[in-house]
């Protein structure tokens, strides 16, 4: 079996046996005031808050496509139109699947701990075509991402005109297998490829809530930190912090359906190398959001998104499924 089909397998069935167990408790165990589909669409965001003693898993899968392709010519144009020389082009096509876990804990009534543990299969495809010749060579690896962990804390409850103010801050670990080292072929290709970025990182924001029934606004400002590093062979490496800001709609259809749409648009800096920046290292991602969330049982929601990038930094697409399960 393939690592792709492994991880696919894993997260499907860790997926199904949660759910059940959610679906059972929802049906066996006490009757409590189920969550909103608006309450899990805001959690997501980071704007609603677990209740105090509250556990919740949410496993999630997430899927994302990218592809680009660069044109090199090796000569001159005449006139813009005729090519004399070589020309070579370099198609890549990136494919990213990422099974997950997220917990989140309702330390205080606005007080809240959370983690996410990703594991991450990645495909890469290089096609490059030079004259009449092709060559083409597919990279796959799969690995632990990343672990992150946090906290959040609600400032101020919405009154009048005053929204729902949440303070979010993280904390990023280094747990996936680093950029360094990896080796390339005669063409330049990777033979293996990383799950995470190598550095420790931190991470602040605040997210806004206003409801104007039966929607909900909301939107945020986070500011995320690398920490420098002293990697063998490369110098003091530091990846480039960014700022990300969103902002969105959640709509009601009814008491256990919601759609929303939302932006997204993250800012990195150049990542450094002895405090020199690393030209081609500075990226603008912007992603527009689509998604709805379903009210299952007194326990449990199913989320979907499908992502679609608006700027050249961005993945082509992405696709999201989650499925929070109250404890």
């Amino acid at each position: 079996m393939t690592r792709l089909k492994k991880v696919l397998l894993l997260t499907v069935l860790l997926i199904i046996s949660v759910s059940l167990f959610g679906l059972s408790s929802g049906i066996c165990g006490e009757n409590k005031k189920p969550p909103t589909s608006e309450e899990a669409i805001l959690q997501e965001k980071g704007g609603v808050l677990v209740p105090k003693g509250t556990l919740v898993i949410e496993p999630g899968f997430q899927y994302s496509h990218t592809s680009r392709t660069r044109i090199a010519i090796s000569g001159f144009t005449i006139l813009e139109a005729i090519v004399i020389g070589k020309i070579k082009t370099e198609d890549i096509k990136k494919d990213v699947f990422m099974g997950y876990l997220n917990f989140r804990y309702g330390l205080l009534d606005n007080l809240q701990l959370e983690a996410q543990i990703p594991y991450l299969y990645r495909r890469e495809r290089y096609s490059y075509k030079e004259d009449s010749s092709t060559t083409e060579k597919t990279v796959t690896d799969s690995n632990i991402g990343d672990i992150t962990f946090g906290a959040s804390y609600q400032l101020l409850y919405e009154k009048g005109s005053i929204p729902d103010v949440v303070l979010n801050f993280k904390v990023k670990t280094n747990t996936g297998k680093d950029p360094y080292g990896i080796e390339n072929d005669a063409l330049g290709i990777p033979k293996e490829l990383p799950t995470g970025n190598g550095h420790w990182g931190v991470s602040g924001g605040i997210t806004l809530v206003k409801r104007s029934d039966p929607a909900v606004l909301f939107g945020g400002l986070a500011y995320f930190y690398n920490f420098e590093r002293d990697v063998k062979g490369y110098g003091e490496m530091k990846p480039g912090s960014s700022v990300d800001f969103s902002i969105g709609m959640a709509y009601a259809l009814n008491e256990k359906l919601s759609t929303y749409i939302s932006y997204d648009q993250k800012i990195y800096s150049h990542t450094t190398q002895n405090d020199e920046d690393v030209a081609g290292t500075d990226f603008n991602v912007g992603m527009l959001y689509f998604g709805a969330s379903y009210v299952t049982s007194s326990k449990s929601s199913l989320n979907f998104s499908v992502g679609v990038g608006l700027t050249n930094d961005a993945p082509d697409v992405t696709l999201e499924i989650r499925l929070p399960i109250r404890f």
